[in-house]
Parts: structure tokens; sequence; C-alpha cells
């Protein structure tokens, strides 16, 4: 990247009911945007039609940009940054 080049807006949504799973992989997701220093919008998402229409199978999902990266599954911290990089 060019000095100067800002990168575009990350756009993260974390899928799931509302269970405490889903509370966790957002906790993570979180902490790993902060500590990587990426500037991303982070919306939490619990319509299951919104979900399908995202391609969401299972719970709790990550979905960077449109595409899932993540689904099924707490994820670590190391997963979660391979998935945004």
């Amino acid at each position: 990247m060019l000095r100067g080049e800002r990168m575009a807006k990350v756009k993260i949504e974390i899928c799931g009911p509302g269970c405490q799973r889903c509370i966790s992989t957002e906790e993570i997701v979180k902490k790993v945007v902060k500590k990587i220093g990426i500037d991303a919008e982070i919306k939490k998402i619990s319509d299951f039609n919104i979900m399908a229409d995202l391609g969401v199978m299972m719970t709790p999902a990550v979905v960077v940009n449109g595409k899932v990266k993540i689904q099924g599954k707490i994820p670590t911290e190391e997963e979660v940054e391979k998935a945004l990089k």
C-alpha cells in the first residue's frame, strides 16, 4: 500500500440469535479489530432470513465484506485475524 493511501472500511457481520456463543464471537472479533487496527463496521445480524441471504448455514458466523468466513463455532483470535486479511 502506498503511503497516505487509505484502506476501505471493512464490513463485518456477526450472525446469530444472540446466544452466549454469538456474544463471545462478537467480543473476539472486536478484540482482533482493535489489535490489528483496521477500520471496521461491525454489525449484529439476528434475522434468519438475512442470514440465509448471506449464505450462513450455522451460527455463530462471521461475514466479512459479504463473504462467510467462519460459521458454526466460536472462532479463535487467529482465525478471525486470518479472515480479516
